[in-house]
């Protein structure tokens, strides 16, 4: 049953890839008397008719229609908590949220925060005994906002999925001074889920469902997240889930942190969550933003700066979180909208890879998104933006002398595998981590895994 379940969730991995061949002040939503009930535990959002909720019903069709042509799978419209429409072939279907996963790990820690475990601007060291001092004093807001400052590669992160990933980041080097730069980096978010559970006392999955998503309505059997080899939740892009329980998180933000009668997320926390930092000014906590009139992407060894903000032609209060091919949940307060959106580019560019790997980079799903916004009616529009006017910088990978040899990060790497170096301290390798083998590790997180699949 195990090796079933398995297959099925590799095969549907596998299709996704084949298929892709400060701040301005946020509005608060809009007031409406018609507004839905939350919905409960098997429970679906309540339907409503566009003019009921004021949008106008065919900009409501075109937006779906042009998000479901685009390569959308699941695309769903909400305003005042009821659902406007939806459009796709796997609308309740178990999906892969790729970096997606980012955003709910910021909101499973604002609600660890909100119940007074430990607080955002805390250093590691609190948590981390074992850290020397430079590592000691980076915050979990530097985590969140990813301006640590670590030393960040693709091939070193991934190199950590074969170690240990929590001793991998105590141990890595700095390139820039903390609170300084914005990289978009993955391995590091792992100390994240430790934190909860070194303050809380709970495995970080077991904390996400009793304390997040199971007072949402979204029971156990409705998501899984993957572990890396040494059992760390990878919350950089390991969690899948359907988009109808996406909505609900979008839903939850868009209410302050609310659900019913339960206030679930510090209203302040979600302010900071949405607020731009210096070194970033379209990304907040693992959040992106259309705040900030300029941003900075993902690209590596650095992360290029774009003169426009993230969603030209949509509110600037918006905000989502975003995976790879454009798995995305969208909150625009001002229009007291959620928008849901997952599937993958029908459009490829082979000189902007950027493009093609994220949604933000993607003109259709910026124009799905500004047609949403300019079908609410009942609110003044925004002045049009055409996204497909804004065209990305070709961003070649290789820019200065010294680029390669900082994407493939060779010595790095290898100091990593074989635990020497900088990483010496950390007890870990491609062999053996805290003393136990790599088989024996690779084997309890793929059971974990597959116990989290539902038959």
């Amino acid at each position: 049953m195990r090796c079933g379940r398995a297959v099925r969730w590799a095969a549907s991995l596998a299709l996704i890839v084949v298929a892709s061949s400060g701040v301005p002040a946020v509005a608060g939503p809009v007031a409406d008397t018609a507004a839905c009930a939350v919905p409960g535990v098997g429970e679906q959002f309540d339907g409503r008719d566009a003019e009921s909720v004021g949008m106008d019903a065919a900009a409501v069709d075109d937006a779906l229609a042009l998000g479901e042509r685009s390569g959308g799978y699941a695309v769903q419209i909400y305003r005042h908590g009821c659902l406007v429409g939806s459009r796709g072939s796997a609308e309740d279907a178990l999906l892969p949220l790729f970096s997606a996963s980012k955003g709910v790990t910021a909101l499973a820690v604002g609600r660890a925060i909100t119940l007074g475990y430990f607080d955002v601007d805390d250093r590691l060291g609190r948590f981390f005994p074992e850290a020397d001092a430079e590592h000691a004093a980076l915050t979990v807001r530097q985590v969140l906002t990813q301006t640590t400052g670590l030393r960040f590669s693709w091939p070193a992160d991934v190199a950590g999925l074969a170690t240990d990933q929590v001793s991998q980041n105590l141990n890595a080097p700095f390139d820039y001074a903390p609170g300084s730069r914005f990289q978009y980096a993955q391995a590091v978010l792992t100390l994240l889920p430790r934190v909860v559970e070194v303050t809380t006392g709970s495995d970080f999955q077991d904390f996400v469902h009793s304390e997040l998503l199971s007072p949402l309505g979204v029971e156990r059997d409705r998501w899984v997240w993957l572990r890396d080899r040494s059992g760390n939740t990878a919350v950089n892009g390991g969690m899948a889930m359907r988009p109808s329980d996406l909505a609900r998180i979008g839903q939850l933000m868009l209410n302050e942190g609310s659900w019913g009668d339960r206030n679930l997320i510090d209203p302040g926390y979600l302010r900071q969550l949405r607020t731009p930092t210096e070194a970033n000014g379209g990304y907040g906590f693992l959040t992106w933003l259309n705040a900030g009139d300029s941003y900075r992407g993902v690209n590596v060894p650095d992360a290029h700066h774009y003169p426009y903000p993230v969603f030209a032609g949509s509110p600037r209060d918006m905000y989502a979180f975003s995976g790879a091919f454009g798995q995305f949940v969208a909150v625009v307060p001002s229009r007291d909208l959620v928008i849901v959106r997952m599937g993958v580019p029908t459009r490829i560019d082979p000189g902007n890879l950027t493009g093609v790997l994220t949604g933000t980079s993607n003109p259709d799903v910026k124009e799905y998104f500004r047609r949403v916004a300019a079908a609410v009616v009942d609110v003044p529009g925004e002045p049009f933006v055409d996204p497909y006017g804004i065209e990305d910088p070709r961003v070649p990978l290789v820019r200065e002398p010294g680029d390669l040899a900082r994407i493939l990060d060779v010595e790095n790497v290898a100091a990593i595998l074989l635990g020497v170096g900088p990483y010496e301290s950390s007890r870990c390798n491609v062999v053996w981590c805290e003393g136990r083998p790599v088989q024996e590790e690779v084997f309890g997180a793929a059971l974990s895994a597959l116990d989290g699949l539902e038959p």
